[in-house]
């Protein structure tokens, strides 16, 4: 895929607090005996029907718990929460049919020119990238600093990131409680906006 096919959710405060979230990739599913594609729109969408069906999908639901604080968030808290940052899909269109569909190598380096053209554009001062697999995937970091890195924009920008373990992953023992707290440390670090 040659061009940029999701478009990213940017909530209403992502200009002041300049956080982007991004996921790994995006499946096709069933509804109905129709078989769906997920479009471009699909970051949007996905966010918003998750916020409204909350509990039925393992990543938004953990992920939703983590930036509310709350194991049983409320529509309005998580419609707040979510405006705090844009969201999108690292790997560009479907990885085939279904949650255990997995991108290919070439679907990894293949996004990982759109990434970089993608937070050149928007901008972020930092980024939660969900899942170790994804992030191991993603171009090298321009920067590492004290177990932190970041990319440079090209005017010098730093865009500090932080991978946490993928929210549906219930292996990994992962804890919304723990990731709410790496999060809201993440936020609140001074990270230096050159270097």
């Amino acid at each position: 895929m040659n061009a940029r096919y999701f478009k990213p959710w940017k909530g209403k405060k992502f200009s002041t607090t300049k956080l982007l979230i991004l996921s790994e990739s995006a499946y096709n599913w069933r509804d109905n005996g129709k078989l769906y594609t997920p479009p471009p729109e699909h970051p949007r969408r996905s966010l918003l029907w998750n916020i409204r069906n909350f509990g039925e999908v393992q990543y938004f639901t953990q992920m939703n718990r983590a930036l509310c604080g709350s194991k049983s968030p409320t529509i309005e808290e998580m419609l707040t929460a979510w405006n705090e940052y844009a969201y999108t899909i690292y790997v560009q269109g479907t990885v085939g049919f279904g949650a255990r569909s997995r991108p290919t190598a070439k679907q990894f380096r293949d996004a990982g020119p759109h990434f970089l053209k993608l937070i050149e554009k928007t901008r972020p001062l930092k980024v939660i990238v969900t899942g170790t697999t994804l992030w191991n995937r993603m171009p090298p970091p321009s920067v590492h600093r004290r177990g932190r890195m970041a990319y440079r924009l090209s005017d010098g920008t730093l865009v500090w990131c932080l991978a946490i373990p993928h929210p549906a992953n219930r292996t990994s023992g992962f804890s919304w409680t723990k990731l709410r707290k790496r999060i809201r440390r993440f936020r609140s670090a001074r990270l230096p906006r050159r270097n």
